[in-house]
């Protein structure tokens, strides 16, 4: 289960065999390549396009004092990169899946997150790595135009802390002969926990599809018949929709078959032309949504300047780790641009010209060296090592991955000036199994990292906190059944390396230890979020929560856990498949009935509990030195239950048996 099953691991391929960060500084107006335009026109950074949401119904609505506090955030966030040996970008996928935190309702919480789950990006993942894998190396590196692209975010469109509407949208470029575009609307009621489906707005269903078929064929403006709009409309289910303030926004949903009859836009249908068509349940939320506006979709403008600071202070190591070669040429070029000068390129000059700072002034062939300043000379020189370094560059969450034996530049202390550093692994001698490792900065051997290791090692440099300009070296070392031997994360200091923290020591406020881990991703804030695998080493047989996010913060040098309420279960696919009972070794059958309660603290029932029924555990929870488990049984209701010893006996144990998975 290791962190990213994208590719096999293509690595960084360019040995620099230079100690120091220097080159010549005439660097500008390197052409671009059509890789890079086509990555330019198609993609960015998830970061950049969307915010994460965090409106609550008190905020948008005072009428709504019942509503409850709902956040949305990035539940994960896969960022993948890879560059051919001649620095090309080979492929870029880059995805963001929202989750719905209701501190109030965990019921609900959970319901909306497994909703959400269904969207996941799981065949079109498989299918888009099946692809890269068939493309001949040679063709890779020879041809430009050899691009993979995929992104998948989301927008929150609407939270009163009632409903709750998503916009799920992704693209899919696979060289020249697949751009497809596909996008998924969903709204919720966050008391329910429940997605909002036209059978329970409406007691005839068939007819409100008729209708807002027939009012997003008649808004339509696109070319060809109405009639074919209505007939696609019509068979395609209607379920991509999303209730907002003024109607009902529709998706035309994507045929499989033939990707071009889903060329439709959004439509929103005024609740005026459907309302009749509504059950009393339907006029509820139509009212409710009409109470308050909906989100203001936040957009982030083109900034003035890559390094607003490149001409006064040095660049960090931070900086460069993850930037790809067209935002390298575009910050090279603007210290030039700084100074006046104009350009050859045209895509240059007009980005320049789009800038309220740049005053064109010097021809290229005029313009001196000299007017640059030491700082933005040294700028220079790490700019053209980043570049230097993009053949073969591999970025994943992970940062951005190391490979034995070669030698890299790296600012690792934020100083301006590049440490070389190279690590390698032997077999040792007495037992293969074994690797003697050594990892060395500046030629200096590191003695903070074991020297002998078992398992599969992977080293990557990555940026927890841009605000202290460092780059810090994470190690990683798997071995049978990619259990976690090391997972540690390192600074440089004053020449050496110092540990701040390694997680695969106790978790959970020593309740557990991280076993496997399944993706991690740093914010660049201070925050780390790791998917882990069996984390609660000391909680019953009998319920165990298996799949969970572990949170941690990067302060002062140390990496400390940040300790959770409830620490949720993650795997909804399989708590659902065991719902659907399609495995009987998959799901938890109870054996005999026990206490399930509204709180951990009280004796309220929550719902009965009958032997044989299925009842999954959702969450996990520490209060009073006792442990809890949040369940839930198949209509949905949930509780908790105090955990006892594990038990075999059927009966006196909870369940019959207890699932591989968890």
């Amino acid at each position: 289960m290791k962190p990213h099953p994208l590719l096999p691991v293509v690595l960084l391929a360019l040995s620099l065999t230079i100690s120091g960060c220097t080159g010549n500084s005439r660097l500008e107006e390197t052409p671009s390549s059509p890789a890079e335009s086509l990555t330019n026109q198609n993609t960015t950074k998830q970061d950049t396009t969307n915010q994460e949401q965090n409106s609550t119904g008190a905020e948008k609505s005072n009428t709504n004092k019942n509503s409850s506090q709902v956040t949305v955030k990035t539940w994960s966030a896969d960022n993948n990169e890879t560059y051919t040996d001649q620095g090309t970008l080979l492929y870029r996928w880059n995805s963001r899946v929202p989750e719905v935190i209701i501190p109030d309702k965990p019921q609900s919480q959970y319901l909306i997150n497994r909703s959400i789950r269904e969207n996941d990006q799981v065949t079109r993942l498989s299918s888009f790595i099946s692809d890269i894998m068939d493309i001949p190396p040679a063709s890779a590196a020879g041809t430009p135009g050899n691009n993979y692209l995929f992104t998948y975010d989301y927008q929150v469109l609407r939270n009163d802390g009632t409903i709750l509407s998503l916009r799920q949208n992704g693209t899919d470029i696979r060289k020249n002969d697949r751009q497809d575009t596909f996008t998924y609307l969903s709204s919720y009621d966050v008391e329910k926990g429940k997605k909002i489906t036209l059978t329970a707005i409406s007691d005839d269903p068939e007819a409100l599809k008729l209708a807002l078929a027939q009012a997003a064929a008649g808004q339509s403006s696109a070319g060809g018949s109405n009639a074919t709009l209505l007939t696609h409309l019509m068979t395609s289910g209607l379920n991509q929709f999303a209730l907002l303030k003024d109607g009902i926004l529709l998706s035309p949903e994507q045929n499989a078959d033939n990707a071009e009859s889903a060329a439709g836009e959004e439509t929103l249908i005024p609740y005026g032309q459907i309302e009749k068509l509504f059950n009393d349940y339907g006029k509820q939320l139509m009212t409710a949504a009409q109470k308050s506006g909906d989100e203001a979709i936040e957009t982030k403008e083109e900034p003035e300047y890559i390094f607003p600071e490149s001409s006064t202070s040095c660049l960090t190591g931070g900086d460069l780790l993850e930037a790809d070669p067209a935002t390298l040429r575009l910050a090279r070029n603007e210290i030039y641009a700084r100074h006046g000068r104009k350009f050859d390129a045209a895509d240059l000059q007009n980005y320049f010209n789009s800038k309220s700072w740049y005053q064109p002034e010097t021809d290229p062939s005029d313009f001196k060296e000299d007017s640059l300043n030491e700082v933005e000379k040294k700028n220079l020189n790490l700019i053209k090592t980043a570049e230097n370094q993009l053949p073969g560059k591999e970025i994943s969450n992970d940062g951005v991955t190391l490979k034995a034996d070669k030698d890299y530049l790296l600012d690792l202390d934020g100083d301006g000036n590049c440490e070389s550093v190279r690590w390698s692994s032997t077999e040792g001698k007495e037992d293969p199994d074994e690797k003697n490792f050594g990892l060395y900065i500046n030629g200096k051997y590191q003695n903070s990292i074991p020297e002998n290791i078992r398992g599969n090692i992977n080293l990557t440099a990555l940026d927890l906190n841009k605000k202290d300009k460092e780059i810090e070296l994470h190690l990683s070392v798997y071995q049978e059944s990619d259990s976690i031997f090391s997972f540690s994360f390192y600074r440089y200091q004053n020449g050496s390396l110092k540990l701040i923290g390694d997680l695969a020591g106790p978790v959970c406020n020593g309740n557990g230890k991280l076993f496997r881990q399944n993706g991690m991703r740093a914010e660049g804030d201070g925050s780390l979020t790791v998917s882990t695998d069996t984390p609660f080493s000391g909680s019953s047989p009998q319920f165990g929560c298996y799949f969970t996010d572990l949170f941690f913060s990067y302060k002062d040098g140390k990496l400390t856990e940040v300790p959770q309420e409830i620490y949720f279960k993650k795997d909804y696919d399989l708590v659902t498949n065991a719902f659907l009972h399609n495995n009987p070794g998959q799901y938890y059958v109870v054996s005999h009935p026990f206490p399930v309660t509204t709180t951990m603290e009280g004796d309220t029932p929550a719902f009965s509990v009958s032997a044989g029924e299925t009842v999954c555990p959702i969450g996990w929870a520490l209060k009073d030195g006792h442990t809890f488990v949040l369940v839930m049984n198949e209509a949905g209701d949930c509780g908790w239950v105090k955990e006892t010893a594990g038990d075999s006996d059927p009966d006196t144990a909870y369940y019959l048996e207890v699932p591989g998975w968890g």
